[in-house]
């Protein structure tokens, strides 16, 4: 009959197996951890005794640790214990100086063994393919959306905007490549640069047809659409990246990602609508030209702005007198 066997992992920060040794169990059903060569799974750990513990294994499959007598002791459940005996180890882990350690028995239930299966995702496919294409798309709005501004010289704007939508996808991928790399061991340059780059492109889009609907319809812009459109567009990016640059639950990501958006968002319509009412100048205007032709439904006519022209009077005297108010060291009863 052959002897017990069990197997001892070495696990990183993120939980991931290092390194694996099989043991054989004494007449005790137990062996030794530290530095020295007698002992049954050798560390090469400075913070480890020579002989640092001890593991049994009892006939259900439990795990017990006891400290041979080390300086720094054993961890188990994330909690330090000196001078242990026979604690359980009620998740099979514990920490032998730096030194994580898992150990797996013939008790151990295993998953059933996973098919071969295609990624569902095009993203996991073909991710060349997703940010070329998007590269495409939003190069293509981004010069659209300068030639409609009507600039002044308008190969500089468009080298302006790409310079800048270049920069920002470089460092924005750069950051998501480097997560993926120290949470899963892959760069992920190119998926990372698609997800950035469609969503990109399907924002830039979703502006360009609220703003072209506007025109359409004769409908003045909403205040804050294009802050909460953002809103909604990071988090999607957000998503998107923590899915492929961690492992974090579907879950958890998509309350990260809605959280972050949301509070930035929050915090800008505020910003925005306050300076606002403290501007009596401003103008809620974005200078978008299409031909007048496209449009659906007539604007108001000179009649109609003359007609209701006291009531902008109104609200400017309003929105002065609150200006006024707001200025810091202003008297109220002046």
């Amino acid at each position: 009959m052959s002897a017990e066997r069990v197997i001892v992992e070495g696990l990183d920060g993120n939980g991931r197996v290092e390194w694996r040794q099989r043991v054989e169990l004494n007449a005790g059903r137990a062996f030794t951890i530290g530095r020295s060569l007698e002992a049954d799974v050798t560390l090469d750990d400075p913070h480890a005794a020579a002989l640092h513990a001890s593991v049994e294994v009892a006939d259900d499959g439990r795990l017990f640790a006891t400290d041979l007598g080390s300086l720094n002791g054993l961890v188990v459940g994330g909690k330090p214990w000196r001078n242990a005996q026979s604690l359980e180890l009620p998740d099979s882990t514990l920490q032998v100086g730096r030194t994580r350690l898992r150990v797996r028995t013939a008790h151990e239930r295993l998953d059933p063994e996973r098919p071969y299966a295609m990624p569902t995702s095009p993203l996991e496919r073909r991710p060349a393919w997703i940010a070329g294409i998007a590269a495409l798309a939003t190069a293509a709005q981004v010069v659209y959306a300068c030639w409609l501004g009507a600039p002044r010289d308008l190969a500089i704007s468009i080298v302006t905007s790409m310079s800048l939508a270049a920069a920002v996808a470089a460092g924005w991928v750069a950051i998501w490549g480097l997560l993926s790399r120290v949470m899963q061991g892959r760069w992920s340059w190119l998926r990372h640069f698609g997800i950035f780059l469609g969503v990109s492109a399907v924002f830039v889009a979703v502006n360009g047809l609220a703003d072209l609907a506007g025109f359409l319809f004769a409908v003045p812009p909403s205040s804050g659409r294009y802050t909460w459109i953002g809103a909604v567009a990071l988090a999607s990016m957000l998503f998107l990246h923590l899915r492929h640059a961690s492992n974090l639950q579907a879950s958890r990501a998509a309350l990260i990602a809605c959280t972050i958006p949301l509070l930035l968002a929050g915090a800008a319509h505020w910003i925005e609508e306050r300076s606002r009412t403290r501007d009596v100048n401003y103008i809620g205007a974005r200078m978008r030209i299409y031909p007048p032709a496209l449009m659906l439904r007539a604007p108001n006519t000179l009649e109609d702005f003359f007609n209701r022209a006291p009531d902008l009077r109104e609200f400017a005297d309003k929105r002065l007198a609150e200006a006024v108010a707001n200025e810091p060291g202003t008297d109220a009863e002046e």
